[in-house]
């Protein structure tokens, strides 16, 4: 078999590395940024000596928000949460 033909095939066969995986991520990634995102609100219901401690840790820490600790929280746990929804809006408006 020519080499022409092997880098024939091979070109046409999926990838099995983790850098040929690289493109199908930047693929996902470009089409999420195109499409404009949705937001919605979650409740949960925790006791009220957690709330106070969020609230005092809150007001601690000036530049977060319970949005902004949660969705840290959420990364930190292996979440694929994007490093620009972990921006205090209040700053940008």
């Amino acid at each position: 078999m020519t080499s022409k033909r092997l880098e024939s095939i091979l070109g046409s066969a999926p990838s099995a590395t983790a850098r040929g995986e690289l493109s199908t991520k930047e693929h996902i990634k470009k089409t999420v940024v195109d499409t404009p995102l949705e937001y919605t609100r979650i409740v949960a219901t925790i006791p009220q000596v957690l709330k106070d401690e969020i609230k005092e840790y809150l007001k601690k820490n000036k530049g977060n928000t319970e949005t902004t600790l949660i969705l840290r929280a959420l990364k930190n746990m292996g979440f694929n949460v994007d490093p620009s929804w972990i921006v205090d809006k209040r700053t940008t408006r």
